[in-house]
């Protein structure tokens, strides 16, 4: 018998069948088809809701290797010291990336690419981390110099607190990387003390040290007290930078 006339006999059967058995030849049939319905209706759906409440985020921070210790009242009154309109715009605290120095593994990976994706983007601001984190984003030249970054008055107000890197290494640095037989040596690479710009050849400020911050230090456990300050030579909002670092200093 023809698969289509056997069709036909079936179906002229459920005319007459119980609710149970047109049920289940309904969930024989089209089951899949059904469940794939829904899914796309929720997808849909997720993404038109998405797209219409999305905010426009107006300042990203990377906390770099730290655990958020209860946080959240600590970055809202930041967005009410600038008033930040919640209802449109948004700003990014992110303490959930990862990165060890001295390890290539999967988390490492992903999150290293992760953060120079958004870098690349231009949608990082600014970083906070420990002084040992900090030092390969700074020795590649991804910061402002706090002579670019801040306007005079501040700048004699933090000089105190720089955090510098030394021109002359970073270029040494750079050439030491760019060769592949020195990555697969056991060298370590010695980079001056930040805290000494007088034993630098040249020295930079390129960060600044937040020693004094403790209601900081209090929302966020960091892997050592020598927690730095950076912006992003690429940020595109330099203004809202110049105030969180007030707002942490305060």
């Amino acid at each position: 018998m023809a698969v289509m006339d056997e069709f036909k006999e079936e179906r002229e059967a459920l005319k007459h069948g119980t609710p149970k058995q047109k049920f289940a030849y309904f969930m024989d049939y089209y089951k899949w088809y059904v469940i794939a319905a829904v899914i796309a209706v929720i997808l849909v759906s997720y993404t038109i809701y998405e797209i219409a409440t999305r905010k426009e985020t107006v300042f990203y921070t990377c906390l770099l290797n730290t655990l958020d210790m209860g946080a959240e009242e600590y970055n809202a009154g930041f967005e009410e010291a600038v008033g930040l309109d919640t209802e449109e715009y948004r700003m990014l605290f992110d303490s959930g990336t990862w990165i060890d120095p001295y390890s290539m593994d999967e988390t490492t990976m992903a999150n290293s690419q992760k953060l120079m994706a958004h870098l690349a983007a231009g949608e990082l601001d600014t970083m906070i981390t420990d002084m040992e984190s900090i030092t390969n984003y700074a020795y590649q030249d991804n910061f402002l110099t706090m002579e670019e970054f801040l306007t005079p008055e501040q700048y004699e107000k933090y000089q105190p607190y720089f955090y510098y890197i030394d021109a002359k290494a970073m270029e040494e640095w750079n050439n030491f990387i760019s060769d592949p037989d020195n990555l697969m040596l056991d060298i370590s690479f010695e980079f001056p003390d930040p805290r000494k710009p007088e034993e630098m050849e040249e020295p930079v400020a390129m960060g600044i040290f937040l020693d004094e911050c403790e209601k900081l230090k209090e929302c966020y456990h960091f892997r050592s007290d020598d927690v730095v300050f950076g912006v992003f030579g690429n940020t595109s909002h330099k203004e809202t930078a110049l105030q969180y670092l007030e707002y942490l200093m305060q």
